[in-house]
């Protein structure tokens, strides 16, 4: 008699535990935790990779565009190829030195911010609010 009361509740604190793994699966998915934003607002851009000045050195940078205002995001997706080449022409601009220090990476995101938002003819306001940064390498 322990010994099947003992099953049932093992078996009942495994279907809890399967169904509290499902509902927190199925929240973070509606959260937008997936690439190119969903709800949660964010444009993952594809990684760059550009040779600075003196063509001595690239950079492979990797970041994300927060939009001010969720309508934003189909504006981003729609000028994609005019925000990437923006950056591609900042970045191009940038010499070693100035990435290294955090003092130039944060110049970097206000460049970018303005850059992405010139591309949609939009300000920061209501278009792009925030730069992340995923990733930089210099080489």
């Amino acid at each position: 008699m322990q010994r099947s009361v003992g099953l049932i509740l093992c078996r009942n604190l495994t279907m809890l535990l399967f169904a509290l793994f499902c509902t927190s699966t199925s929240a973070f998915a509606g959260e937008g935790g997936g690439e190119g934003g969903g709800s949660s607002g964010y444009e993952r851009l594809e990684p760059f990779t550009v040779n600075l000045v003196g063509l001595r050195q690239v950079i492979q940078i990797s970041m994300t565009l927060k939009p001010a205002k969720p309508e934003v995001s189909d504006k981003i997706k729609l000028y994609m190829p005019v925000i990437r080449h923006e950056i591609i022409m900042l970045l191009s601009g940038k010499t070693p030195e100035q990435m290294q220090s955090s003092e130039g990476k944060q110049k970097l995101i206000l460049e970018t911010r303005y850059a992405a938002n010139k591309a949609l003819g939009l300000t920061s306001k209501d278009g792009v609010a925030d730069v992340l940064f995923e990733s930089i390498i210099i080489q």
